[in-house]
């Protein structure tokens, strides 16, 4: 009895065995699907950076947020010297532009040691590399310190370009902000960027950058008994007296256009007393 009675239950277990076999192997199991988007797909180029042609409009979208705005762009050697480390190869300019900064704000946009060049073969020179020291000549080169949120000033920084340089760059982290914008130049070639011959064979020099050199150089200026003149923000019009500021040192260095100036009070701007020095 107990034989016949194991037997009449197998075939049930086994029914309900290949029923829940059948629902666990036909269920379908949920999957998940991880998007990767290239640069191209946010507007950017291979190199993270927002393209565009020299004299064209380069915005800076972050977040939905407009953080800059880089416009009327353009290059001349109009008051700059030759290049004094490789002037065969690198010819010295004046980058003129327009910037309209958005809500955050750093000490200074478009300084000339965060900008770099892209020859022909995709190689990296950075302008700290390239650069002599020697600022250009002219109003404005100062004009990108210290603006405030949501304002825009003109201005100049000067820039020694190579003469293989086939896009010019700019890249900042400062303020937490990761920014970066590249121009291709019109032409390529040392004639059409920088005016200047094609280069000479020369040999390779090969510039090695610290951190440490990037410091700014503390200099004293001699003690005086009217107030600095020159300007607190974005200089516009002539330098004026600064009545209350007292200069702390003058910033040098590749970091910093000449003539930048650390007040005592915290703040920075321009005065005609450390441009002269």
């Amino acid at each position: 009895m107990r034989l016949r009675a194991a037997l009449a239950l197998a075939p049930a277990a086994l029914l309900l065995a290949a029923c829940g076999s059948t629902d666990t192997t036909d269920e379908q199991q949920p999957t998940t699907t991880t998007t990767t988007q290239a640069a191209a797909d946010n507007g950017l180029n291979a190199r993270g950076a927002v393209e565009v042609q020299l004299g064209e409009t380069a915005t800076v979208v972050q977040n939905g947020t407009t953080v800059l705005e880089i416009s009327d762009t353009s290059l001349s050697t109009d008051g700059c010297d030759a290049n004094t480390t490789l002037p065969g190869e690198i010819t010295k300019q004046g980058f003129s532009a327009t910037v309209q900064v958005g809500p955050k704000s750093i000490t200074q946009w478009l300084w000339a040691s965060d900008f770099y060049y892209v020859d022909a073969d995709g190689k990296i020179t950075k302008n700290f590399d390239t650069s002599d020291a020697e600022p250009c000549s002219g109003p404005g080169s100062n004009a990108f310190i210290d603006l405030p949120p949501n304002s825009s000033a003109d201005g100049r920084v000067t820039l020694d370009i190579p003469n293989d340089a086939e896009v010019i760059g700019y890249s900042t982290t400062q303020g937490g902000q990761d920014i970066r914008v590249e121009w291709m130049l019109p032409q390529t070639g040392g004639e059409a960027v920088a005016g200047a011959p094609a280069a000479e064979q020369t040999p390779a020099v090969t510039t090695t950058a610290t951190l440490e050199q990037t410091q700014p150089t503390a200099t004293q200026p001699q003690p005086a008994s009217s107030p600095p003149v020159g300007f607190t923000g974005a200089p516009n019009g002539s330098p004026q007296p600064l009545v209350g500021k007292t200069i702390d040192y003058c910033m040098d260095g590749d970091m910093y256009q000449k003539g930048t100036t650390q007040f005592t009070d915290g703040t920075t701007g321009w005065t005609q007393e450390c441009a002269g020095q």
